[in-house]
Formats: C-alpha cells, structure tokens, sequence
C-alpha cells in the first residue's frame, strides 16, 4: 500500500493536526518558502539531510524495504553526522514528492520509532506540506484536478485532499494564527516575484 493510499483515512488526535500545521510552517518560514509547487529536493538539501536512491544500495536491501512497500526510509547516520534519506526513484514523481515529505514529517515532528501514529502524522504532514487548505484557497481551486496541476501532486491524492478542503472551508474555512503566518509567507514572497517581474 502507498503512503498515497494510506492518506486517504487519515484520522489523528485533534492536538495532533495542530501540531504538524504548526512544524510545516515553521519549516516553510525557515526556509523561505512560499511558492508551489513546492521542490522536495530543495527542502532536503537546505536543511542538509543526504538524499540518496534505492539503486544505491545492495540488491538484498532494496528487496527488503520493498518487501516492506516502503518508499522511502530515513535514519541518522553517526559517520557522516547527517540524516540520510533513500528513496525508490522508480516511482511517478508525484509519489517520489509525496514519499520524500513523509520522510521530512518524520524528521522534522521527532519521530525516534515507527507506529502507526507516526505513520499516518508523516502522511498528513506530506500532503498538506504539498498542498495546504488555506493556500489552495487562496488558488480559488474548484476541483481536485486543479488541485493536482497547481501543487504537483498525483490526482488520487489531490482528490482525497480536495475533499478534506471543501470539508474545511464548509465549517467556516477558519485560519489559525499559524495558518496565517503562512499565508502571510505565501503572499509576501509572491509579492515581491512579482514586483521583480514588472521590474
């Protein structure tokens, strides 16, 4: 089953969505992010994680993490003082971006073991990395194929995200403080594309 799949029935504490929304945008503001679709690779580069493909690694290894349907695995590696994620680059790239900020989810919420609650806040925490609800608002997006074309991210997970945005924006649509900050990113950085454009 893909992590893609799996997001489909995401269903985390309340605490829980406040916290990754929290961790995406303090992520964002870091590294000055504010335009989509958003580079998987950029990010993990800028914060200095080593990215490396499943063809890396022995024959016997790729076997065993595929046997386990991962995508992608990340660890801290103590010779090389760095976390290093590897990565099945066989995938859609849709999938490789989703898979790659799972593994950033992990990363950056402090995961130190594998669950299924660690699990499902590293899928929430990719998709809506890729494509936030107050964002895609801002995108005035009418259907998830918009979704998918403007964030990069395949049709199957712009669908179940669409439908969690109409969700959200039908019980008001209300931004927190967080939520603001980024949009305030968003703008900003947009804003002075755009000025640089007319220039």
């Amino acid at each position: 089953m893909s992590y893609e799949e799996e997001y489909t029935d995401i269903k985390l504490p309340k605490k829980a969505y406040d916290k990754i929304v929290i961790a995406v945008t303090k992520l964002f503001v870091e590294l000055g992010i504010g335009t989509y679709p958003i580079d998987p690779f950029e990010i993990i580069k800028r914060k200095g994680y080593i990215l490396r493909t499943y063809s890396k690694l022995s024959v016997q290894k790729q076997r065993a993490l595929k046997a386990k349907d991962l995508d992608a695995t990340s660890f801290y590696d103590p010779s090389l003082k760095a976390i290093v994620i590897y990565f099945d680059e066989t995938q859609p790239i849709e999938r490789i971006r989703f898979t790659l900020m799972h593994e950033v989810g992990h990363i950056v919420l402090g995961h130190k073991e594998e669950s299924d609650l660690a699990k499902k806040m590293a899928d929430y925490f990719a998709a809506y990395s890729l494509a936030p609800f107050p964002i895609i608002l801002k995108f005035h997006c009418e259907d998830y194929l918009e979704v998918a074309s403007i964030f990069g991210i395949s049709s199957e997970c712009a669908y179940y995200t669409f439908n969690r945005y109409r969700k959200w924006y039908e019980f008001g649509g209300r931004t927190k403080d967080h939520e603001k900050t980024l949009i305030a990113l968003f703008e900003s950085i947009n804003n002075l594309e755009e000025r640089g454009d007319a220039s």
